[in-house]
Formats: structure tokens, sequence, C-alpha cells
């Protein structure tokens, strides 16, 4: 499909029996490994294979808290933090508490996980040893920070040193300048307020033009906004798909998180059309749906191509036009129209990228020539999409006068 990385779930061993931890994130014993994902040998396996095809790999990990205990008192199940002394007092956090009272939220219990104190030396000291004996024992490229605004920033900036290696951290507050201090200590944070704006757009139908604010707040608060990693779905929020079942609107969803300033991060089984609401139904197996010929598969495979060859990265993003129905923006010579509307829309568009006499094509069209249109002297480049769908145009032939001008001038 095109991938560079993949971000596997946390492999530590989990608690079972009373508090089941499948998923990687109830941490029972640090150095431990849970055998629900397979064996030592198969991880290994996992990461030369993905390091032979030049594919990073990026543990999720958690030195927030550990698994639940029994009354909240039984430390004893817990490897190494086998006491209260290790953790914060009981108190858990309040909703409210995000954004408005770090000092609870870095302080008190996220739903019912005890909450390890990072200003103990004990406890300090034995997280940044094993954050840097799991990156070097299975040689991976990257973690991701699971709750990193629950633990105060210099402890991150420590571990993010020990680990010494790519680092991304989950922050949900949709706040620009509170996620902003995180990047001081990491080397990425995910884009959770693109992530809320394109769930409002796509499966509340908010007015487009709302992009427009968040690109100003993001250029503002984040020097290089590329280091931001772009997301539309993930394990712990409902799937798009569950929200609003319009794959017209999925598609530009997910190429406003592939084709715009970020590290795009594309969440297994949205190219199956996965649907799943809330955790766990979110988190269905992939391997027994995979079908690298799906429509939505195919789409994927196209857009990170797209990304690719056109080399996203080097060029910046230009918003183009904001409309409530449509918004338009160009990456170099890459133009891109999106909408959240079920019907037709039509416009002329006169900022542009091109020159007038341009041939230019839509990329994601079936056949490379059957979607294109040469750049008008008066009414710019005609874009219209129908029934919601996205277009991607790109150059296909210079104007012909701009050809022989060049040709005369050599």
């Amino acid at each position: 499909m095109g991938f560079d990385a993949i971000w596997i779930s946390p492999i530590v061993e989990n608690s079972g029996h009373v508090f089941d931890g499948y998923h990687g994130y109830y941490t029972s014993d640090f150095y431990g490994l849970n055998l629900r994902f397979g064996t030592e040998e198969d991880l290994h396996a996992l990461i030369e294979e993905c390091h032979r095809r030049n594919i990073w790999v990026m543990f999720d990990v958690v030195a927030n808290h550990v698994a639940p205990v029994t009354n909240n008192t039984d430390y004893s199940p817990i490897k190494i933090f086998n006491d209260s002394k290790y953790f914060h007092p009981f108190d858990q956090i309040r909703p409210e508490d995000y954004g408005n009272n770090q000092e609870r939220v870095e302080n008190c219990w996220l739903a019912n996980l005890p909450d390890l104190n990072q200003s103990i030396p004990f406890v300090r000291k034995t997280l940044l040893e094993w954050i840097n004996w799991l990156v070097k024992k299975y040689k991976i490229d990257g973690i991701r920070i699971d709750t990193a605004a629950h633990v105060p920033k210099d402890f991150w900036d420590e571990f993010c040193k020990s680990a010494a290696v790519f680092s991304v951290g989950e922050i949900t507050v949709p706040k620009y300048d509170y996620q902003a201090g995180y990047v001081k200590v990491m080397d990425s944070i995910l884009n959770f307020m693109l992530h809320y704006k394109l769930v409002d757009i796509f499966a509340r139908n908010a007015s487009m033009t709302i992009l427009k604010e968040h690109y100003e707040n993001v250029r503002t608060h984040f020097p290089d906004p590329r280091i931001l990693g772009t997301f539309l779905d993930n394990h712990d929020q409902p799937r798009l798909l569950s929200r609003v079942p319009k794959v017209a609107r999925f598609k530009c969803a997910l190429i406003l998180t592939i084709l715009t300033e970020g590290i795009p991060y594309v969440y297994a089984g949205s190219e199956q059309g996965f649907n799943g609401g809330d955790d766990p139904f979110n988190r269905e197996p992939v391997w027994t749906h995979m079908n690298p010929k799906s429509e939505l598969y195919e789409f994927v495979t196209k857009v990170i191509h797209i990304r690719k060859s056109i080399k996203a990265w080097e060029h910046r993003q230009v918003e183009l036009h904001y409309g409530d129905n449509i918004f338009i923006y160009s990456i170099g010579e890459t133009l891109i129209a999106l909408t959240n509307s079920d019907s037709g829309i039509h416009i002329d568009l006169k900022n542009h990228p091109f020159k007038v006499g341009d041939l230019i094509c839509n990329a994601l069209a079936g056949n490379s020539t059957s979607d294109c249109l040469v750049v008008h002297k008066n009414f710019g480049v005609t874009i219209r999409l129908s029934y919601g769908e996205p277009k991607i145009y790109t150059l296909k032939r210079r104007a012909l006068v701009n050809i022989w001008t060049k040709k005369l001038m050599s």
C-alpha cells in the first residue's frame, strides 16, 4: 500500500483473570510480553521483516499507569511497582479537569487505572531504564506515548532522550496552545485538533470554513506543522463510518489526513471500510477481513502513491477556497478539492497553481485521462464534484504555448 511505518499496540505483559488487558494498555509486567499477540520470536521476526522492507516499527508505550487492581488497593499482581507508595492516591480525573486543571490531570487516576508517580525517584529511574532497554532489545524505530498529557512534561523530556528514537505523543485536549507545549519535549504529537474538525465536518455537517481557523491556529502555534501526526480514526475513537456511513465523505476525510501538512496515520481497517463504534467495537480484527482488491484498499493505496509522487512534504500547503460545503487547496502543483455535500457542487477557481492552457487531470479517476480539463484564461479551473466525490488534479501537460516558448528560447 506504500506505508513506511507501522504502529503496534503495547507489547508488555497485561493483566488477565479479573481485568483482561488483551489490548496492551493494562501493564502488569513492563519486562514481560503480551503472549496474546505472539511469542518473542514472532515479534523479532516481524521487526526484522519490516526493516528488510524499509518499514519502521513504532511501539505504543504506557508510562502513566498500570493495570487495574482489585479494590484499587491490591498492587501485588503488578511486577516492580507492587506497592501503593509508587502511585498517586486514588482520585478520579473529572471531565472538566482537561484543559482547566493540569494538576489533577497529572496526579489523578484515569478510568480506575493506578496512576504512577513519576516524581518518586525509583519510579522515574525504573521507567527511564525500561524504555531504553525496550528500544535496544527490539531495535524499534519509534514510540507512540499513550496518555502524554497525564504526566509532567519534564519527565517526558527525560523519557524521550532515554528512548533516543522518534517519539509522538497522545494529547487529546483540543487546544492549540496546550498541545504546543508538548512538542518541546517530544518529536511530534497526534493532531487531535484536526481529528475533531473532520468529525464535525463530515459527520455533523459543520461548515468546511472551520478549517480556515484551524490552519491559522496550527501555523501560529507550531513553527513546522509537518511534525504533527494527522489521523482520522484510531483505536479510542468511533470510526467515522460508524458516525456517517457515506464512503464518499470518508474518502474526502482520508485525503485531508494523508494529503495535508503533517505525518499521516491510517488506522488498520480503514482500507476495508470498517465501521466499528465505541471501544471495543472499533478494534475489529483485520487479518480475517483483508481484501487487497476492495474499493477503499485501492483508494488509500492511490492517495499514498500521489503523496509520494509529488513529495508532498517538500511543498507548502496553500488554502485556495473555503465554502460551507467545499474546501480547495494545493500542494505544489497538485490541487485537491473536497466536499461534505452529498449532491453536486460546482466552482470556477481563478486562484490556482497552474498556467493558462495547462492540461490537468484527476488522479483519482479510473482512467488517467477520463477526467481532464484545460486551464481557462477567464474561468480558471472549473471544478465539478458529484455525489460527494473528492478530486485531486495533477499536471498532465504544460500549455503548448509555454512549451514552444521554451523551445524558441533554447
